[in-house]
């Protein structure tokens, strides 16, 4: 493209000519093959960009470049219409063959949950009664990451012993991993509202189910809402970095 066609470019892309100027830069098109072949590649790239989940990453990627390579201040500068298309061009191909040779992908949300859902181990206290073996059953099956099995003693044990807060809190672990994902939220919400030492935690498992059921932004709130003097506070941040989307 000829110096004194590139700037008309941008700006009619730009949508800076008035009516006049475009209506003579259309005619333009018209005959001028070399023209219409730029403009069109442009317009595939930009449209490329656009439909990619990645768009925010990719436009700043490419605006990156620009500074680095072409002493620009934005993506587009002038003077440099055919050098960005040039850069943006490559960006296209290497987003064809796999986006994230240039930005590193990020874990899919299920294994980011098995990578931070790290269980503490049940450990019932024995009283000498009848929940004796309940607690046994329980604590055996959820140990043994059994977790469908350790629902009905749990359940049986928790009507015995309904203030027992740690097998409240394994309940609704085991709720979380069989995948009943609004029982689990309901008792993680009860605790983290509640004056107990499971509070915290269960701030943290909030976040968690979140990530268990996909529903990345719900993940990314809770993990906001963790307070710097949560033990979970690094945790959270770790998480936050590491979420798609």
């Amino acid at each position: 493209m000829e110096p004194a066609w590139t700037e008309k470019a941008e700006r009619y892309l730009s949508g800076e000519m008035d009516a006049r100027e475009r209506a003579l830069f259309e005619a333009e098109l018209l005959v001028n093959e070399a023209l219409r072949h730029d403009l069109e590649l442009y317009k595939s790239i930009d449209k490329t960009m656009s439909s990619t989940a990645n768009e925010n990453e990719l436009r700043q990627t490419l605006k990156q470049m620009n500074e680095k390579y072409f002493a620009g201040t934005g993506i587009v500068k002038k003077g440099n219409f055919m050098k960005w298309m040039a850069a943006a061009a490559v960006l296209v191909v290497i987003l064809a063959a796999g986006y994230y040779y240039l930005l590193p992908s990020k874990p899919a949300a299920d294994k980011l949950y098995a990578q931070f859902a790290r269980h503490e181990s049940l450990n019932l206290l024995q009283r000498g009664n009848k929940t004796d073996s309940l607690a046994a059953t329980a604590a055996a099956a959820f140990n043994s990451k059994k977790y469908l099995e350790a629902l009905t003693p749990l359940q049986e044990y928790l009507k015995e012993q309904p203030d027992d807060i740690q097998a409240r809190f394994s309940l609704a672990v085991c709720y979380l991993e069989t995948g009943a994902h609004a029982d689990a939220e309901k008792i993680f919400s009860s605790v983290e509202s509640g004056p107990t030492a499971y509070a915290e935690t269960a701030k943290w498992y909030l976040a968690l189910t979140a990530l268990k059921k996909k529903d990345i932004p719900g993940c990314r709130k809770y993990l906001e809402n963790i307070p710097e003097t949560s033990p979970y506070f690094t945790k959270a941040k770790e998480l936050l970095v590491k979420l798609p989307g």
